[in-house]
C-alpha cells in the first residue's frame, strides 16, 4: 500500500492516525482482492461481454405489464404465420387437452357420513351427468363449442396470450338449454385499467390497487376485474363507451361462487397477469421464420429454367422519353427521368432476347443449401427446450432410437401432467363446482349443507381430472410392466387406466362385466390364459354337466 496525498497530510498532523488509516486501507484492499465484489461472476457487470448490462431487479408486474399488448399481438401473429410457433401451441393443446379433461368425482363420503355404496352411487351419477353437460354446448355462452371443446379454447388462449377470462352467466333466454350455467370467454386484451389509473396505482373510487385491469385487496387477491365491453381491435367500434372498462366483482358473495375466473400461469409472487408461452422465444421464432422464407424463395428461384441469348439487332432496353423539344418553354423540352427502371422478370421456361452488346450475368445460388437444415434443427431444439416440448415431438420426427423416442415422450408427459394440473385447478374445478351448485339449487341433487357450510361443499366437490392416455411405443412390453406394478401394489388399476386411456377403471370393470355376460349368453368360447386349460363355454341356461349325468 502506497500512501496517498491525503494519507501524508493526515500523518503530518497526527502520525498515529495516519498509520492506522494506512493499516485499515490495507485490510480493505486485501479483503476485496480475495472475495471480489460477489460470489457469482454474473453479479460483476465489468466482466467481458456483460460490461454495461442494463438488467435491473424489478417486480413481477413491472417486468410483465409494460409492452404486454404488443407482446400478445406478436405471439398471436407468430401462431398464425410461423409454422414452428403453430406447431408448438398445437402440440401442447393436443397432448394436454386432446379430446378433453374428464371429471372423476372423488367425494369424501366419510366426512359426509355416506356409506361406500352411497359414495360410489353418487360418483357414478355425477360423472354421468357432468359428462353429458360437457358433451353438449351448454357450457359455452356463445353455443359454439362443447364443454370439452371450450377447454381447448381456454388452454390455447391462455398459453398464447398469457391469460384468458371466463365470466359465469345464466342465459335463460337461449332455447334448448338443459343447464343454465354457462361461461363467456373474454380475451386478455379486454382487461384494462379504468381511465386515469396507471398500473400499480390506486383507484380513487374503491381505494384499491389496480394493475393490468385487476383490482386486488391488501393481500393481493383479485377483488374485481375491469373489462371492456368490446375488443379494442374489433372490426367496428360500436360506441366510445365500449372502450371504458366495466367493473365486475370476482366473487358472488351470497353464493360464495366465482363470477369471473382468471386463467393464467403464475410464476412469481404478486403477479396479476400471465405471459404467453412463446414470449421468451419470440425473437428466435421470427429469425428462423425469416430464414425459412428466404431459403424457400431462393430454392424456387434457382429452379427457374430461363434462356437468355444475344443476337445482333435484338430488342434493346427501352430508352426513356425526353420529349421532342417542342413542349417546354422557349422550345426546350424539360428533362424527365423515367418513372421506374426497366425490370426483367424470370419465369419458369421463359426465353429472353437481348442485344449482342449487352452483358448478362446469372448467379447460381446452389440450392438447396446443405447448411440450412442443421441450422434450422439447432434453433428448433433450443425452442423446444425453452417451451418444454422435446424436439422430436415438436417436429414429429421420431427417427431416433427407440430409447430416445421413449425418453422424449416420457419427458413430454411430465410437462403434460403439470399443464393438466394447472388448467384443471384454474378452469375445470370452478366449472365443476358451479355445475353442482346449479343442480343443488334446482333440487336435482340433494346435498345437505352445500350452500351452508363450505367444508361440506368441498367434501361434495372433490374431483380428479383425466385426459387422453399417452402414446405407447411398445404396448405389449409396457402392459407387462403395468401388470407387475399393480400386482405388487405399487400402482392402482385406476391410476394405470387413467395413464393409458384416460378412462375409469371401475367403469371399465362394470362395462367389461356386462360384455362378459353377453359373451357367455351367446355361447362364445371364453379366452384363457396361456398354459391354462381351455374351458368350454356353456349357454347361461344350460344344465350343469354333473346334474345331466345323474339324470341320465
Amino acid at each position: 500500500m502506497r500512501p496517498t496525498l491525503l494519507d501524508r497530510a493526515i500523518g503530518f498532523f497526527s502520525p498515529r492516525a495516519g498509520a492506522e488509516r494506512i493499516v485499515q486501507r490495507g485490510v480493505i484492499a486485501a479483503s476485496t482482492s480475495m472475495l471480489g465484489t460477489g460470489g457469482y461472476r454474473g453479479a460483476n457487470s465489468e466482466r467481458g461481454r456483460r460490461r454495461g448490462s442494463t438488467a435491473r431487479a424489478r417486480s413481477a408486474n413491472a417486468d410483465m405489464l409494460p409492452g404486454s399488448d404488443r407482446l400478445r399481438a406478436e405471439q398471436r401473429d407468430a401462431v398464425m404465420n410461423q409454422p414452428i410457433a403453430t406447431a408448438a401451441i398445437g402440440r401442447m393443446v393436443t397432448f394436454a387437452i386432446g379430446t378433453g379433461l374428464m371429471a372423476m368425482p372423488a367425494i369424501d363420503g366419510e366426512a359426509l357420513g355416506l356409506t361406500p355404496e352411497q359414495t360410489e352411487a353418487w360418483q357414478l351419477r355425477i360423472a354421468t351427468d357432468y359428462d353429458a353437460y360437457l358433451s353438449s354446448k351448454d357450457p359455452d355462452a356463445e353455443r359454439k363449442s362443447t364443454g370439452y371443446g371450450q377447454q381447448a379454447v381456454v388452454y390455447g388462449g391462455a398459453i398464447t396470450s398469457g391469460d384468458i377470462l371466463a365470466l359465469r352467466v345464466m342465459p335463460d333466454d337461449q332455447p334448448g338449454r338443459v343447464a343454465l350455467t354457462a361461461w363467456k370467454l373474454i380475451e386478455a386484451d379486454r382487461l384494462r385499467n379504468p381511465p386515469g389509473v396507471m398500473d400499480g396505482g390506486i383507484d380513487p373510487k374503491t381505494g384499491r390497487q389496480i394493475a393490468g385491469g385487476v383490482e386486488v385487496d391488501a393481500y393481493g387477491a383479485a377483488v374485481a376485474y375491469h373489462i371492456l365491453k368490446q375488443h379494442p381491435g374489433d372490426l367496428v367500434l360500436r360506441s366510445a363507451d365500449h372502450l371504458v372498462p366495466e367493473r365486475i366483482e370476482a366473487w358472488d358473495r351470497d353464493l360464495q361462487l366465482p363470477r369471473v375466473v382468471h386463467i393464467f400461469k403464475r410464476e412469481r409472487p404478486e403477479q396479476v397477469r400471465g405471459v404467453g408461452m412463446l414470449a421468451p422465444i419470440i425473437e428466435p421464432l421470427k429469425t428462423i421464420s425469416d430464414a425459412s422464407d428466404a431459403e424457400l424463395y431462393a430454392t424456387v428461384l434457382s429452379a427457374m429454367l430461363a434462356i437468355v441469348y444475344k443476337t445482333p439487332g435484338g430488342q434493346p432496353m427501352p430508352e426513356p422519353d425526353y420529349g421532342d423539344g417542342t413542349d417546354g418553354e422557349d422550345g426546350v423540352a424539360p428533362l424527365e427521368a423515367p418513372a421506374e427502371p426497366n425490370q426483367y422478370r424470370f419465369e419458369s421456361g421463359s426465353v429472353l432476347e437481348i442485344d449482342s452488346d449487352a452483358e448478362v450475368e446469372i448467379s447460381t445460388p446452389g440450392r438447396p443449401n446443405s447448411n440450412f437444415d442443421p441450422f434450422f434443427q439447432a434453433i428448433c431444439r433450443q425452442i423446444g427446450a425453452a417451451i418444454g416440448v422435446p424436439h422430436g415431438v415438436l417436429m414429429l420426427m421420431f427417427n431416433s432410437s427407440y430409447t430416445a423416442s421413449k425418453a422424449e415422450l416420457e419427458a413430454l408427459y411430465l410437462k403434460v401432467r403439470a399443464e393438466r394440473a394447472w388448467i384443471g385447478g384454474d378452469h375445470c374445478v370452478p366449472t365443476y363446482v358451479c355445475f353442482l351448485a346449479e343442480q343443488v339449487a334446482t333440487g336435482a341433487y340433494k346435498m345437505p349443507g352445500f350452500f351452508r357450510d363450505l367444508r361440506v361443499r368441498a367434501a361434495w366437490c372433490g374431483v380428479d381430472w383425466r385426459g387422453d392416455g399417452k402414446i405407447s411405443l411398445n404396448p405389449a412390453q409396457e402392459a407387462k410392466g403395468f401388470q407387475t406394478q399393480q400386482d405388487n401394489g405399487w400402482r392402482t388399476g385406476e391410476d394405470i387406466t387413467a395413464e393409458l386411456t384416460g378412462g375409469s377403471f371401475r367403469e371399465n370393470i362394470r362395462r367389461r362385466g356386462a360384455e362378459h355376460r353377453a359373451w357367455l349368453a351367446e355361447g362364445l368360447p371364453v379366452p384363457s390364459q396361456p398354459g391354462a386349460a381351455k374351458p368350454t363355454a356353456e349357454p347361461a341356461d344350460a344344465e350343469p354337466a354333473d346334474q345331466k349325468k345323474d339324470e341320465e
